[in-house]
Parts: C-alpha cells; sequence; structure tokens
C-alpha cells in the first residue's frame, strides 16, 4: 500500500514538473501525373501538409496516375488545433546573401 502511494506522488510530481512542448512536420509535396515519356513536362501542383506522402494518399482522393512526392520539410513548434495555419518555411526567410563589391 505505501508502495502504491508512493509510486502515484511520483508520478504526479513528474507530470507536474515537466511541461509538455508540442512540435509537428510539415511537408511540401508535390503532386504529379505519371508519364511514361520523361522528357514531357507534367503538370503537378504543391500542397503543404502535416502528412506525409503515403498518408496523404490514404487520406486525400489522389488519382491512380498521379504520384506523390515530397520536395521540403521543415518542423514547427505548437500545436495546430482549430485550423490554425502551418508556420512558415524558415528556408524561405533566410535572406540571400550579399555579394562584395570588388
Amino acid at each position: 500500500m505505501k508502495y502504491r502511494i508512493f509510486l502515484s506522488a511520483f508520478f504526479l510530481a513528474t507530470l507536474w514538473m515537466i511541461p509538455a512542448q508540442a512540435e509537428y512536420r510539415v511537408f511540401l509535396l508535390k503532386i504529379s501525373k505519371k508519364s511514361e515519356d520523361p522528357t514531357m513536362a507534367t503538370d503537378f501542383r504543391q500542397v503543404e501538409s502535416t502528412l506525409d506522402p503515403d498518408q496523404y494518399r490514404y487520406y486525400y482522393p489522389v488519382a491512380a496516375d498521379e504520384i506523390v512526392t515530397y520536395t521540403d520539410t521543415w518542423r514547427c513548434y505548437g500545436r495546430t488545433d482549430q485550423f490554425k495555419p502551418h508556420c512558415p518555411n524558415p528556408k524561405a526567410q533566410i535572406a540571400p546573401e550579399e555579394k562584395p563589391e570588388t
């Protein structure tokens, strides 16, 4: 009985001391048509999603002749509840380096 009380108190103290932090990964997905001729330019669309390419295919309707691949991915901190927008891609926020004039 003493051990049960001690373990319960230990777990409650541990949960109280460690704050929970959320993070998620955003994928920039490229959805394109399958092409038998690789030299032909194919139409494609890009989608930001928290689902990886395999999960996206099963969750959203994707035609059988379309390929889902990801072109970029980044990590975001925080929550995504209540339809909050994804955090922006940090690679897009980096300013290009200025070339020194000589």
